[in-house]
């Protein structure tokens, strides 16, 4: 069987524990297999899905590239992984595991990304990476979601490639690289993907701090509801981000 490797770039597990730990009790365990990139390595109920190398990261800085190489390397160890989908510590399945990992193999017949949500952040983004970049030409390059699909002939050659096309990219600094290698780099290797549904739905509607600047942040979730899982669904999400440790959860996201 063709697996999904879930991918959990994170800075501990995940911030719903019972939920995702119902969620992969819940279905076919042969169907799947789970990559945790912890940076505190505490222990808790998904402490034995660490993987074993840690990249000290930073926020916006290279070192989110290098940790998301990290995962993809683990995963390619089981040669049963087929579709790799990205998700961080914030994350909230819409679905349960059979029926996520089902609209995977149907929905991403190709490795996939998707268009930014946030036309202001994107463009901003776009600024402070040209100054992260060095000694390539990167044409044409755009902001996209952070959270993919990739296939697994796809995985391997980000893998394979990763040495060379990283020197091209500034480290320390916060540059978003996130938002771009994949997509960019993608490009440059010829890899065969698609721009198109997004698996994960997040809130970047424009806000304001109390010194009056733009947040560049998703929002985060006070409450989430039956209904607004139930739009996110409507809308080809699987995933809904940043639900916090006190979000206030009042749906079954299992049935």
């Amino acid at each position: 069987m063709k697996k999904v490797a879930f991918l959990n770039l994170s800075l501990h597990s995940f911030n719903q524990e019972r939920v995702w730990e119902k969620f992969f009790d819940g279905g076919d365990k042969n169907s799947f297999n789970l990559y945790i990139h912890s940076k505190s390595k505490k222990k808790c109920r998904f402490s034995d899905y660490y993987i074993d190398k840690s990249i000290p990261t930073g926020w916006g800085h290279f070192s989110l590239v290098e940790a998301t190489i990290e995962l993809i390397k683990a995963a390619l160890e089981d040669e049963d992984n087929e579709y790799f989908s990205l998700i961080s510590d914030s994350h909230f399945p819409l679905y349960t595991l059979d029926k996520t990992v089902s609209l995977i193999k149907e929905r991403y017949p190709k490795t996939t990304f998707s268009k930014h949500f946030s036309f202001h952040t994107k463009v901003k983004s776009q600024l402070t990476f040209r100054k992260g970049l060095k000694g390539y030409k990167f044409d044409n390059y755009n902001a996209v979601c952070q959270f993919f699909v990739l296939r697994r002939v796809d995985a391997v050659k980000f893998v394979e490639t990763f040495n060379d096309w990283s020197k091209f990219f500034v480290k320390n600094e916060v540059i978003f690289a996130d938002e771009f290698y994949f997509w960019g780099v993608g490009k440059e290797i010829g890899v065969d993907f698609e721009m198109g549904q997004a698996t994960t739905y997040s809130d970047w509607s424009i806000r304001k701090d109390k010194l009056g600047k733009v947040e560049r942040n998703p929002k985060a979730f006070k409450v989430f509801s039956s209904a607004m899982l139930q739009f996110y669904r409507d809308k080809g999400f699987l995933y809904s981000r940043k639900v916090m440790p006190n979000t206030l959860v009042i749906t079954r996201p299992f049935i």
